[in-house]
């Protein structure tokens, strides 16, 4: 999503040192278990990864009040009403509303995220945003260094529809002296244009922030059915998958060097998609049929 927070500043020298060296051991034991004959460019293969992490959303266990050891939460890390990249939408915290409204719904286990827009009910508790739509991370649950990070879902097709499923590394709060956190978008998608997958790092290794986005135009169309979105994270390289065939590669940048969480999230308008217009169907829905990590079996 390319995601900017309200500090001033990005990474001091000292952090980028300290995460560093943190990371040292860690890259060690993945250059052991990883086996150096796998090719990033062959389909990906079950066999050869075992799972971290499983979400197939028979249920939604999200955080709460009542409810606070739940996996996934429904804000970023810099609350509700901070709005970014100039979009439309609120993300509705369904605990905050008094249950009024969610945005989340499961049948089948596939979970939907809803975007449509805001209801009369609602309007004094949404910032003044014109849609509510949703927002799931496990920030306070599940995070992994380098591995495997996958979803299966559709995204739905309109004017001004912005899905994304995407890794920020985990912090307890937003870390002092950072404007924007390192970012890998496993994939973007923009309703208008719905052939194409979007795949991007956003690195502040060299100061500034650098985004290196790729784009893949594929015959289908991809709101039409659920597709697997994938990526393969290592110490040398990020690598995407579609359908567990190989999209792109990226050398890892050198401030990835912490545990990264999942984001799920459909957003509306912004500078990207732009408004949607009459022809956008709302209710817009997001749908993801299961989450998963996983980590390199050193037999392959």
């Amino acid at each position: 999503m390319g995601l900017v927070s309200s500090q001033p500043t990005l990474y001091d020298s000292l952090m980028k040192n300290a995460l560093l060296a943190a990371t040292a051991m860690a890259s060690a034991c993945w250059a052991v278990t990883a086996s150096a004959e796998r090719d990033p460019r062959a389909p990906l293969e079950d066999a050869c990864w075992q799972q971290s992490f499983v979400e197939n959303f028979d249920t939604l266990d999200l955080i709460s009040p009542d409810n606070p050891d739940g996996q996934w939460k429904p804000a970023y890390i810099w609350g509700a009403d901070i709005i970014i990249n100039q979009e439309l939408q609120y993300y509705v915290d369904p605990a905050r509303v008094g249950g009024e409204y969610s945005p989340f719904s499961i049948s089948e286990g596939v979970l939907s995220i809803e975007a449509k827009p805001t209801p009369p009910a609602l309007r004094d508790a949404v910032a003044g945003q014109a849609y509510v739509s949703g927002v799931l991370t496990t920030e306070d649950g599940f995070s992994q260094q380098y591995g495997r990070f996958e979803a299966i879902l559709k995204p739905p097709a309109g004017q001004g529809l912005w899905s994304a499923f995407w890794l920020l590394p985990s912090f307890e709060q937003w870390p002092q002296g950072v404007a924007v956190l390192p970012e890998i978008d496993v994939m973007e998608h923009i309703g208008h244009t719905p052939n194409t997958v979007h795949t991007t790092l956003h690195t502040n290794q060299n100061g500034p922030l650098e985004s290196f986005p790729y784009d893949h135009t594929v015959r289908e169309d991809l709101t039409r059915d659920f597709h697997r979105y994938s990526v393969v994270w290592t110490p040398e390289a990020v690598h995407w998958y579609l359908d567990r065939s190989h999209l792109v590669s990226h050398p890892t940048p050198r401030d990835f060097t912490r545990p990264v969480h999942f984001l799920l999230n459909l957003a509306v308008g912004g500078t990207w998609p732009g408004a949607p217009d009459a022809t956008t169907d709302f209710p817009a829905r997001f749908q993801i049929d299961q989450v998963t990590a996983w980590t390199p079996r050193p037999s392959c």
